[in-house]
């Protein structure tokens, strides 16, 4: 999956440096964490550092993990290991190309005649190849 905002919803929004007092303590009151109304938001917040990996979910992994699924996140800036970016690149550039009219309907037209010629499932397997016979370079993906 690509880190499209859309896909890293949060489950629940942990405290930051923006939040109130109050609403840091109240947040970790409910998390079950002793602090005292002495504590200063650094100190809170590095109770929150400690116990924020529990916490920060995302909905679409938590979704998926019920189907005994599992999210793959492609590291960011790497849209040739998202060849449906790649794809949709060409099928745009098809249309900006061939487009005369500049009406909706032919834009539509124009836009499914192109996507009907694309082979989906074969740019990816060839997408995935190349990288495949880049050991080292698919090692550096995964280790960023």
């Amino acid at each position: 999956m690509d880190n499209a905002p859309y896909h890293s919803v949060k489950l629940e929004k942990c405290p930051t440096s923006n939040w109130r007092k109050a609403d840091i303590i109240q947040w970790l009151h409910g998390k079950g964490e002793v602090v005292d109304q002495t504590m200063i938001i650094p100190e809170l917040l590095e109770v929150v550092r400690r116990i924020k990996p529990i916490y920060n979910k995302y909905i679409i992994d938590e979704m998926v993990l019920q189907q005994n699924k599992t999210v793959l996140r492609l590291p960011p800036y790497h849209c040739e290991l998202n060849p449906i970016d790649l794809v949709w690149s060409v099928v745009k550039r098809h249309v900006k190309a061939n487009n005369k009219t500049f009406k909706l309907p032919d834009v539509k037209n124009l836009l499914v005649k192109r996507i009907a010629k694309v082979d989906f499932v074969k740019y990816t397997i060839e997408e995935e190849n190349k990288f495949w016979t880049l050991d080292d370079t698919v090692d550096e993906l995964i280790t960023e």
